[in-house]
């Protein structure tokens, strides 16, 4: 079965793992996106197909990981609250972007090549 030209060539997925154990890999990034679009970490999860619970312990998480908060909740009153990212969140969603883009030049010939061996009737 063919594949969209962009799906049919190898690409990297990229996770980090910091020094204080912590790791970030394009799931949390995907749900801090999630969030800033969504303005909840409810309305993320749900964006996301995930529980509400999980999406909260990988916010904890991430806000652990780092000596200021990438996310921010504010909660109740009129608006019943939400969540945005702060002005550092948005930095380390840029970062890692920029990470798995410098990556992804770097590796294109090496990938390229990769992906010339891999088999095109496998799923």
């Amino acid at each position: 079965m063919s594949q969209p030209a962009d799906e049919a060539k190898a690409r990297l997925w990229i996770k980090i793992r910091l020094p204080n154990g912590h790791e970030l890999g394009p799931g949390k990034i995907a749900l801090l996106k999630a969030i800033a679009t969504e303005r909840s970490i409810s309305g993320a999860a749900r964006a996301m197909g995930m529980s509400y619970r999980r999406a909260w312990l990988l916010v904890d998480d991430v806000n652990s990981a780092f000596r200021e908060p990438a996310i921010e909740t504010f909660s109740g009153g009129h608006a019943r609250g939400g969540a945005a990212l702060t002005a550092f969140g948005e930095a380390l969603v840029a970062l890692f972007d920029d990470i798995s883009v410098e990556a992804e030049r770097g590796a294109a010939g090496t990938l390229a090549r990769l992906t010339r061996l891999d088999r095109e009737d496998a799923d």
